[in-house]
């Protein structure tokens, strides 16, 4: 099947026009994971997903899993849906996530601390803030390209070291993975060195230090930037690899639901 779309922004992304969730089957999961392939982002509006229905959709497209940390904010049903929110559950426990705070949050990719991180990643928006909130993403593949011949050729075959952090409730046990993934079907390299790494395999801190900041000065440049200002009812579907993202500050209630995928790296680029 062929969706309609309509770019999220001048260089990447795509709003799927058509498409019904709730009603994936075989031929839809694989038109998402190849529009997911062309455009690294998917946006899908006016969305309605319960838990089942987010579930549904996340083992149409690839393996989950029960995500490692942060237990006490998983789904009651599906323990493989997060909730992130900052809001009372039934039982009058606060579903904390990472939205205690309400200023921005840090540039990450989701589960880098991990031996093997999430392939795509799924967000869905049940309730959107009062202002602000939105999610910011920052391209790795426009980041690598914008990088001198010179830097390049630095990275090839540099690993870069990261280790969870102390809100991940998990062994803090230090982990490498390339600091270069390669698209095993396109060709594509994105940069996989964000804010949380702990340092470079062969390199001093202070060389470490130096070399991170260089490459996220070319990371974090404007027009590798989108930021998604959420709307109830909006699903994002996202390949890892290609993106650094942050909340942004807001003000009031916000409720997000998300999954994490383990696809096979012989079609998205996956760490190793």
């Amino acid at each position: 099947m062929n969706f309609q779309t309509r770019p999220l922004s001048k260089s990447f992304g795509a709003e799927i026009l058509d498409a019904d969730l709730t009603q994936i089957d075989e031929d839809m999961a694989e038109a998402v994971l190849s529009a997911v392939h062309k455009h690294a982002i998917l946006l899908f509006r006016r969305q309605s997903l319960h838990d089942e229905d987010i579930y549904r959709l996340s083992v149409a497209l690839g393996p989950v899993e029960e995500p490692p940390a942060a237990k006490d904010n998983h789904s009651p049903g599906f323990k493989s849906i997060v909730y992130l929110a900052n809001i009372n559950s039934l039982d009058g426990r606060l579903i904390k996530g990472n939205f205690v705070e309400k200023t921005d949050g840090g540039w990450h990719s989701d589960q880098a601390y991990r031996k093997n991180p999430a392939t795509l990643s799924t967000l869905f928006c049940v309730i959107a803030p009062e202002s602000g909130g939105g999610t910011s993403f920052a391209n790795t593949r426009l980041g690598y390209e914008s990088l001198p011949t010179e830097l390049k050729d630095r990275l090839e075959n540099m690993k870069v070291r990261y280790s969870p952090g102390k809100s991940h409730g998990v062994p803090d046990i230090e982990v490498t993975h390339p600091a270069v993934l390669v698209n095993p079907e396109s060709g594509a390299k994105t940069l996989y060195v964000g804010p949380a790494a702990r340092g470079f395999e062969g390199l001093d801190d202070s060389e470490g230090r130096a070399l991170k900041d260089k490459l996220l000065s070319h990371q974090f440049r404007s027009e590798h930037i989108y930021q998604h200002n959420w709307r109830m009812g909006d699903m994002l579907i996202y390949d890892n690899a290609h993106f650094l993202h942050r909340r942004d500050a807001f003000e009031g209630i916000r409720f997000h639901k998300a999954t994490r995928l383990y696809l096979s790296p012989d079609r998205f680029a996956v760490p190793d």
